[in-house]
């Protein structure tokens, strides 16, 4: 068993089927099918079965990938560490990022570090903290920007920026005026359960008793937004997540609590070090953050006292 029909293996595992497989490994069919039946051979044991719709694994394939997933890991942080030494960026970087992010922050990352580093592939995940730690743990990102709830005992952190979190309304909306110890809480929409801003706002309704109970829990930014838009709803937010929309004059921002913050930390793997090129991705992502986050607040020194 060598690199070569790991590396294969693993592909066909990911893709399920040899035309995409070959085509990712770029190299014809055949020689596939040629590396796939020698590691068999050489295992003694059935690794997929193959139908007119691509391949399934066996229960020896799911158990080989597992033990292989791990190895492959390492091997590909050799590689790159190898060419860090060279002064080399290339490669490819798997980021994962929470969703308040994608609306300026990371877009603007992307452009200026693609720009810099045309060698670098980048494969970004967009997901909230829970599922991104998830996913790193597994070895599946190499590394995350999330909310930092609590310590992540297994994998490495290093804050990246604080920011307020504020109760964003329609700027037409009725609800703009009012404050968030009076708004009903069935016209709220918050993260649901286990996710990392969630956990920050159920303190601040806890306060409100018992029964405050939203009636509506949306994991998805952008239709969380479009329902705070039509004037019905008001959601919590960190001001960077909303900037264009403050810029437009979509939205409106009331203040919670100036202590009601949340953090946000870069986190990747202690056996897995981030190569040269994810360390200057974070850079990247990390500058443009601090700018959003000053430009919010800024943008919430700016605001007056409104009346009721």
């Amino acid at each position: 068993m060598d690199l070569r029909q790991i590396e294969c293996f693993l592909c066909l595992y990911r893709n399920g089927g040899m035309t995409r497989a070959a085509a990712e490994l770029g190299i014809v069919q055949s020689a596939l099918s040629t590396q796939l039946a020698k590691l068999e051979k050489t295992l003694k044991v059935q690794l997929f079965e193959r139908s007119s719709r691509g391949v399934t694994p066996t229960a020896a394939g799911v158990d080989l990938y597992k033990m292989l997933l791990p190895l492959s890991k390492e091997v590909e942080s050799v590689r790159q560490r190898m060419l860090d030494l060279s002064g080399g960026t290339s490669g490819l970087i798997r980021v994962g990022t929470v969703p308040s992010l994608g609306a300026s922050i990371v877009p603007r990352a992307l452009s200026l570090y693609s720009a810099e580093n045309r060698d670098v592939a980048i494969r970004l995940t967009e997901a909230y903290s829970a599922g991104l730690v998830e996913r790193l743990d597994a070895g599946e990102l190499d590394v995350a920007i999330v909310n930092l709830i609590q310590p992540v005992r297994s994998l490495e952190t290093a804050p990246l920026v604080s920011e307020e979190l504020v109760l964003v309304t329609a700027s037409d909306s009725p609800l703009r005026n009012v404050e968030f110890q009076d708004l009903s809480i069935d016209a709220l929409i918050v993260p649901s359960l286990g996710q990392g801003l969630r956990a920050i706002i159920d303190p601040v309704l806890k306060k409100r008793g018992p029964a405050a109970r939203p009636r509506l829990e949306m994991d998805a930014l952008t239709p969380t937004l479009e329902l705070v838009k039509s004037g019905a709803w008001a959601t919590i937010l960190p001001v960077s997540a909303i900037a264009h929309e403050l810029d437009a004059g979509a939205l409106s921002v009331r203040r919670i609590h100036a202590d009601m913050q949340r953090q946000l930390v870069v986190v990747n793997h202690p056996r897995r070090p981030l190569s040269l090129a994810a360390q200057r991705f974070v850079a990247a992502l990390a500058a443009e953050a601090q700018d959003a986050v000053a430009r919010a607040q800024r943008f919430m020194k700016s605001l007056k006292p409104r009346k009721k």
